[in-house]
């Protein structure tokens, strides 16, 4: 095809038009999408959720549907993803210097995190985070090596260190 993308990965949506569509295929009583940590940090900081473009293929025919390792494929495709990276760091950048040259537009964003948390760290309607302040985070955790042993090649993930909570037994 001449343009194998949707007409959607070359347009800019409205926010409101983004969320509606997510929510059609949520169930009523779910209030957040995806397993992403932002409905987390969110709470504690203010914060601006940017969703960049990922690929999607457009069907040769009307009927016609991809498999889902096609989509999952195009995510791995520098060629499909990196231009909107390259837009959403743009956007962050731009952000950024709103926030540092329009102080009423700071402002604004401040007496909204106010609002929503009941007057900031530790107010009414804050979540605090989840972790005790003393948490170790597992950061020492390595990435799976691939060893040759006397049955071939195989991966084997060195161990963590002791203390971390990250594989040792409770």
């Amino acid at each position: 095809m001449a343009n194998p993308f949707l007409d959607d990965n070359e347009r800019l949506m409205p926010p409101q038009e983004y969320e509606a569509r997510l929510r059609r295929a949520m169930p009523e009583w779910q209030t957040n999408y995806t397993s992403d940590d932002y409905v987390d940090y969110t709470w504690h900081a203010p914060t601006v959720r940017l969703l960049t473009m990922r690929p999607r293929l457009r069907p040769p025919t009307p009927d016609y549907e991809y498999p889902a390792w096609a989509h999952n494929a195009l995510g791995g495709l520098p060629a499909a993803i990196n231009p909107g990276i390259f837009l959403g760091a743009k956007a962050i950048a731009a952000t950024f210097l709103d926030l540092l040259t329009e102080p009423p537009l700071l402002k604004q964003a401040q007496d909204e995190f106010g609002d929503r948390t009941g007057g900031g760290i530790g107010g009414t309607q804050w979540v605090a985070p989840l972790l005790p302040k003393d948490f170790k985070p597992p950061v020492d955790l390595r990435w799976p090596e691939y060893v040759q042993t006397s049955r071939g090649e195989e991966w084997w993930i060195p161990t963590p260190a002791i203390g971390s909570g990250a594989g040792e037994t409770l």
